[in-house]
């Protein structure tokens, strides 16, 4: 009777394990029916998207480096308010983007992205109307803050799209739109300010060129938000948090994109399951506790300040921050820096500072005169056009120069060298007169290390393990609009009083920078 009664449940016992086996046999990895389904439409698509994305969030903060000269005499600037015009938005994207990485986590990329983007073209369309200067910086901040949830949210994305093999190689061309950006916004302003036209819509506001480049700055925004409706969620991330029915289907929606068929079909197994993702991500928005989240995301970063990460981790920040210190924010004061200098008479041959002191006395004597004598002067010469076009040429040609050097010397030899010819462009611009010879030691000035932040951040990638890279490249990039940030400001503090002054700080910490680097295991 006993042995009658053990028979069932052996068998029962025997049926779950058969069942149970079937399963972990039917389970496929994301990767692998990625891989099955290929390179397809979904993600050269995606690849569009996402240049889109960073053609819109450049082209927010470098179009007010054209903006700060057109506006100048509607907004009554000086410099220093330049100045924090041009930080504006690079603060909203300094205070945001660490965080947004964890509220991307948490609530999807692709909810994140269609909202950053949505309101960052609604807010750059509200810029067109401002009549303030500090209302203008204050909508701008708020650009910067939703641009910021773009950069977090926008690799993660385009990522998951892609298997291993070919996610560098994406990420690689989606950058490339930051070259194009700086060829788009020049451009653009061009096409735009050629006309010297104004529309009087009520009394106090009148209606200018200028405003309209907000509205070419947000174009490309709407387009890839529009373009990313159609989109489901990260597969991968909706297997992280759990969501196996969503993930199946957004997998289907990408084979049946790329290959006209169902992912059953495609893998020929009716009875399949997806494997689950271990997210090492923390839920650090669970916590409805506004400084709960905050000490959440502190914990989290805690290992990177301890050893052995924390001496690499600390150089990484100071030079990552100096490079964009040395490029980024030299970059947006280039518009203004140009156009005074292309108001250089022919055959009067001068220096770069030599040329800014004259222009700025001549500005100096022209405010100290009554209104009814001299009129302001917002005029943008057609040569700052070209020069800054030019600049996103040599940075595009740079970009796809660099990936076969990178191969064939290494990151240590090609960030050496880099920042070894920008130093001494810094040193010729005190002494170079000529101005095509004077071009080309600005585009190296401020080209060279700009190319060196990519090779730094992929040097960051490798001194610290998988599961800080994310955040480790993050804070660098934080630190990086700090950086941006500070220059900006310091440049329209000091250029005026001080150029030469101005541009040795910018030389030395370019040097400082390759000072540091003698202290990282950089291959």
């Amino acid at each position: 009777m006993r042995f009658s009664d053990s028979a069932p449940n052996e068998q029962s016992t025997n049926k779950a394990v058969a069942m149970e086996f079937n399963e972990v046999r039917n389970e496929v990895e994301y990767e692998e029916i990625l891989e099955k389904i290929g390179f397809g439409k979904t993600q050269w698509l995606l690849l569009f998207i996402s240049g889109l994305m960073i053609l819109n969030s450049i082209s927010a903060q470098q179009s007010v480096g054209i903006i700060v000269i057109a506006s100048q005499c509607e907004f009554n600037t000086n410099q220093s308010e330049k100045g924090i015009m041009l930080a504006a938005c690079v603060a909203g994207i300094f205070v945001s983007t660490y965080l947004w990485g964890y509220v991307c986590d948490a609530f999807g990329r692709r909810r994140v992205l269609l909202y950053a983007l949505f309101l960052t073209n609604f807010l750059e369309i509200l810029t067109m109307f401002i009549t303030n200067v500090w209302a203008f910086n204050v909508v701008n901040f708020f650009i910067g803050i939703n641009i910021g949830g773009v950069s977090a949210s926008m690799y993660a994305y385009l990522s998951e799209f892609n298997v291993n093999k070919y996610r560098a190689i994406v990420i690689n061309y989606s950058n490339m739109f930051v070259s194009i950006a700086g060829i788009y916004v020049p451009a653009v302003s061009w096409l735009v300010l050629h006309h010297n036209w104004s529309l009087a819509i009520f009394d106090g506001f009148v209606f200018r060129p200028w405003r309209l480049i907000m509205l070419f700055s947000a174009l490309p925004g709407f387009i890839a938000a529009l373009l990313l409706l159609i989109y489901p969620e990260s597969p991968k991330l909706l297997l992280a948090q759990q969501k196996e029915k969503e993930a199946e289907e957004a997998i289907n929606w990408i084979c049946k994109f790329n290959k006209h068929c169902t992912v059953t079909s495609l893998l020929e197994n009716r009875d399949y399951k997806l494997k689950p993702e271990l997210s090492a991500a923390e839920d650090v928005l669970s916590t409805r506790n506004g400084c709960g989240i905050f000490v959440s995301i502190w914990k989290a970063t805690l290992p990177l300040g301890h050893k052995p990460h924390r001496k690499n981790f600390l150089i990484s920040i100071v030079v990552v921050l100096g490079l964009f210190f040395c490029s980024s924010g030299m970059q947006m004061w280039f518009p203004e820096i140009a156009n005074r200098t292309s108001m250089q008479t022919e055959g009067n041959v001068s220096t770069v500072c030599e040329v800014l002191d004259a222009s700025f006395k001549q500005q100096s004597l022209a405010a100290n005169l009554s209104s009814n004598d001299v009129a302001c002067d917002d005029t943008i010469a057609v040569k700052t056009y070209v020069d800054n076009i030019i600049v996103g040429c040599v940075f595009l040609i740079g970009f796809i120069l660099q990936g076969p050097l990178l191969k064939v010397f290494g990151n240590k030899i090609v960030i050496y060298t880099t920042l070894i010819i920008g130093f001494i462009s810094g040193v010729l611009l005190h002494f170079v007169s000529n101005k095509i010879l004077l071009l080309v030691v600005f585009c190296f000035y401020i080209i060279l290390p700009g190319l060196s932040i990519s090779v730094m951040l992929a040097t960051v990638v490798e001194l610290v393990p998988t599961h800080l890279r994310a955040k480790a490249v993050a804070i660098c990039l934080t630190f990086g609009r700090l950086g941006i940030m500070i220059a900006t400001n310091l440049i329209g503090a000091m250029l005026e009083p001080l150029c030469n002054t101005t541009f040795a700080i910018f030389t030395c910490v370019m040097l400082a920078c390759g000072v540091l680097l003698r202290f990282l295991p950089i291959k």
